[in-house]
């Protein structure tokens, strides 16, 4: 095995050198930016550059700048905008510029290539603009001791400092992305995300329940989770500032629908595997979720908004403060959230389907946050920081079906606190220790009414979660060596982590008393490696190469409870002119069942009645057991391979194109089978987890035999076990082999006519196959457009038009057509186009009114032509449409009021 994945890297390094040389030039833009404050100026500067501006807000009130047009290079724009300013400017890195004061009688120019003495630059740099990248490469000159200014840049995919991994693709969402989208909430930015899929087996959505994800009663809370690929949300990890989180649903993924938008300064999104860098959990990929550090001052923001057809509305209240100082900053931010139901009473398409009521498409939601931030410079080259973090959040949600109406309220508190410690050693050498402890518990309550007469039937009360986490990370990382193409630079660190599960159930009504508990425990000890060696760089002036630097980590994680695993990575970047990055990854992965699943495996398993269609096509209905539970599990193995490039264009101005192969062989995958009203059809699709029962006497034994090992029996048809002749086995288990291979691909395009400035994003995944394998006595199929499953076109185009203060900004979503496989004959469901569009207004100095000087104000509306869903039957519940690939919203308007102060 060894051997084949060392031959398969090699081929992969190999074939980076079928591209050919362009041109070389420092690129251009056109700049259309009209001055009056220097910090309005500066913004503008951004938005047509597409750079990072990094400075302290104090640095740049009250001063002004002058108008700036024309074809000119980036430095050539600053350069004017600052000349009378008594600032300066430096490159921190290819896509990031910091400003600062000019020392006095001391004429200082900044250039990439500058390699004369440079001016003192502050000790700590906020963050103040953040646009559409924040990708760079190491820096040839490194930071000194004391010099935290690369810390501010934080980056996803490596734990060297001021190195942006470019040999793996990183897509990042920054804050105008967000306010030009119009999102209310984070739950909205996730399931926009073409690369995300909102469906699993892990229930990572509110709406999972209308999905054939039997575990997603593990998500009682209707948490938003990551899902990479489709993969499930367990195999993508979810950082907060590069740093874990408890994650919620039994600590299955971390749900971000309690983090306050607000709040959120970028979404950096690693679409390959790493599980080297950051640990096991990490097979389809990485969401670092970056908070703000770029805000001085408070903020006031309100917020209301609702559907045009249908009760459902939002109100959002929040307020932020925050400070910076020549040694740190801080950032206190507080949010409301309230979210009516939508229920299925208010889509008459969904009634029409068959949907029992009162049933609930979207539940009611109240959440309030709380959320600080820190970051201190300390003497003798300490520096400590810290995020804390609470949440508490009401759900209510009915669903009725099989005769009842089923109320769940689950009330979730949740809490973590990180708190980071850095020592500056000699040279550029920095240490870090690193702490985190967190809490999720949710407890739920459950009524279930019998639908034809409002009884009582059944209350479940005290269904309490309690996860627990907490982990210590020791970490060194500084220059190894110098070498003709820069600083290598190194990375060393051990990290420990303790995570506990409780989860307790009581039946009160009718069966007093009756109680299921399961507790597990999980303690991982980890030590890991990362090198980053520029093999050549720009200096050497090679004709075939601008830049090759490799990339090389390795992680060994020790469980208390399933052994210990290696994992490398190998990642390549060549550039061979300006213009041109070549890449290629390598990786494997390994991913024990985590705690919440391990404590499914400890449950009883439930036996229920149902139906599957006749395979002879008949129209009848053949009575079934199918089985819910966990089968005994074993760790998931995966390797990863992608392959991209990202090409800048010295011709045109302002454009980047990014494409990433990725190639993902995914065995021993835990997952619960699909629920096919059609499966008696595919039999050699479900291989054993199809068995067949010769007559009623067998079944009625097998019926008593699981009763007798103390598994549960729920007659949902009430049929008992008579006519019953096949078993469905829908328990959790590791699946023999998934295989899953795809593009993505990333266009931006920032251009000026005139007074006005375009800015163009195109986001699209394409997934080629899904090939799957439930067992190893089933045959391979393709689960690429097919129900509840990914598709294989998701395309988000996003455009905005910007004059002055006024921004514009229409967003086209698609999803491809594709097969509803889950009845006995397939049915196509038709694409789904929606468009969106939001409006804002920044006012600033220039309106002559303090009172609207930092007022932003916004018109938003979601699926402007009130697009319907495509019809889908689904064999669960009748809603009528697939939930996992579209929504049943519709039309939603909304308002936000913004006031800095």
């Amino acid at each position: 095995m060894k051997g084949r994945r060392d031959k398969r890297a090699l081929a992969l390094m190999s074939s980076l050198l079928l591209v050919t040389q362009l041109a070389l030039a420092d690129p251009t833009y056109e700049f259309n930016i009209r001055g009056a404050s220097l910090q309005s100026a500066l913004r503008q500067f951004a938005d047509q550059t597409g750079l990072q501006i990094s400075y302290f807000t104090k640095v740049a009130e009250g001063r002004t700048a002058p108008d700036v047009f024309g074809t000119l290079t980036a430095e050539q724009a600053l350069k004017a905008l600052l000349k009378a300013s008594g600032l300066t400017f430096e490159r921190i890195d290819a896509r990031t510029l910091a400003i600062y004061p000019a020392p006095p009688a001391q004429e200082v120019t900044a250039t990439s290539t500058e390699t004369a003495a440079r001016p003192p630059r502050p000790k700590s740099l906020r963050l103040a603009q953040a646009t559409t990248r924040a990708e760079g490469r190491v820096e040839d000159e490194p930071a000194v001791a004391g010099d935290h200014i690369l810390e501010e840049v934080i980056s996803t995919g490596s734990h060297i400092r001021g190195v942006v991994n470019e040999t793996a693709p990183v897509t990042v969402f920054d804050r105008r992305y967000i306010e030009r989208s119009g999102f209310t909430n984070m739950m909205q930015l996730v399931s926009s995300l073409p690369m995300n899929f909102k469906g699993g087996t892990s229930g990572a959505t509110e709406v999972a329940e209308f999905g054939m994800a039997p575990a997603f009663a593990q998500n009682l809370t209707r948490g938003t989770g990551f899902n990479l690929r489709g993969l499930g949300s367990v195999a993508t990890l979810t950082l907060i500032n590069g740093r874990r989180v408890a994650p919620s649903a039994q600590g299955q993924f971390v749900d971000v629908s309690t983090i306050p938008l607000s709040a959120v300064e970028r979404v950096e999104i690693l679409t390959d595997g790493a599980s080297a860098i950051y640990g096991a959990d990490a097979v389809a990929g990485v969401v670092n979720i970056i908070l703000r550090k770029d805000f001085e001052g408070a903020e006031t923001g309100l917020e209301y908004g609702a559907t045009t057809d249908g009760s459902l509305d939002e109100h959002r209240v929040s307020q932020m403060f925050g400070s910076s100082w020549e040694t740190g900053n801080a950032l206190f931010v507080g949010e409301y959230y309230r979210r009516s139901n939508l229920d299925v009473r208010d889509r008459d398409y969904i009634l029409e389907a068959g949907a029992l009521t009162p049933t609930d498409l979207l539940p009611d939601r109240k959440l309030g946050t709380l959320l600080f931030s820190l970051d201190q410079q300390l003497p003798a080259n300490f520096d400590v920081s810290t995020n804390l973090m609470y949440s508490y959040e009401e759900v209510v949600v009915r669903s009725s079906m099989r005769g009842f109406t089923d109320v769940q309220t689950p009330n979730t508190n949740q809490w973590s606190a990180a708190l980071g410690l850095g020592y500056a050693a000699p040279g550029d050498w920095r240490i870090s220790l690193d702490g985190l402890i967190g809490r999720v518990k949710p407890d739920t309550d459950f009524t279930y009414w019998d639908l034809e007469t409002g009884a009582l039937d059944t209350e479940i009360q005290d269904y309490r979660d309690e996860y627990d986490t907490w982990s210590a990370d020791l970490k060194a990382d500084g220059t190894l060596l110098q070498l003709p193409g820069g600083p290598a630079r190194l990375a060393i660190g051990g990290s420990y982590r303790k995570d506990d599960l409780i989860s307790t159930r009581h039946w009160i009504f009718p069966q007093q008393g009756k109680q299921v508990r399961a507790n597990d425990t999980r303690d991982v000890t980890s030590v890991f490696a990362e090198l980053y060696v520029p093999i050549v760089g720009a200096e050497q002036d090679l004709a075939w190469a601008r830049r090759i630097d490799l990339s090389i980590a390795a992680r060994h994680d020790d469980y208390s409870d399933f052994g210990s695993t290696t994992n490398p990575k190998y990642g390549l970047v060549w550039t061979p002119f300006a213009s041109l990055d070549v890449r290629a990854t390598y990786s494997t992965s390994f991913r024990a069942p985590n705690v919440a699943e391990k404590a499914w495996t400890t449950r009883p398993v439930q036996v229920s009645t149902g139906y599957l269609d006749d395979p002879t096509g008949n129209g009848g209905r053949i009575p079934i057991f199918y089985l819910y539970g966990s089968r005994p599990l074993t760790a998931e193995e995966s390797e990863n391979i992608a392959l991209g490039f990202t090409w800048r264009p010295q011709a045109l101005s302002g454009f980047e194109l990014a494409m990433n192969y990725f190639d993902i062989d995914y065995t021993n995958r835990i997952e619960s089978p699909p629920y096919d009203e059609g499966a008696l059809s595919r039999r050699e699709d479900f291989g054993e987890f199809i068995t067949e029962i010769p007559d009623d006497a067998a079944a009625a034994a097998y019926l008593e035999a699981r009763l007798a090992e103390g598994w549960f029996f729920t007659d949902w048809e009430g049929i008992g076990s008579t006519g019953v002749r096949y078993l469905y086995d829908l328990r959790q288990q590791n699946a023999a082999r998934t295989q899953l291979k795809g593009v993505d691909a990333t266009l931006l395009y920032k251009f000026n006519v005139a007074r006005d400035a375009f800015d163009l994003q195109l986001n699209v995944t394409h997934l080629s196959e899904i090939l799957t394998s439930l067992s190893q006595d089933s045959t391979q199929f393709d689960v690429v457009d097919t129900f509840n499953q990914p598709l294989d076109w998701r395309v988000r185009l996003l455009g905005t038009w910007i004059r002055g203060g006024l921004s514009t900004t229409v967003v086209v979503s698609h999803a491809d057509s594709y097969i509803n496989d889950s009845q006995a004959i397939d049915v196509p469901i038709g694409s789904w186009t929606t468009a969106d569009l939001n409006v804002s207004y920044d006012f600033d100095e220039r309106t002559q009114s303090p009172l609207l000087d930092g007022t932003r104000l916004s018109f938003g509306v979601i699926n402007i032509t009130d697009r319907e869903p495509p019809r889908a039957n689904s064999p669960l519940f009748a809603v009528g449409f697939d939930a996992f690939n579209a929504d049943a919203l519709g039309r939603f308007i909304s308002a936000r009021f913004t006031k800095r102060w």
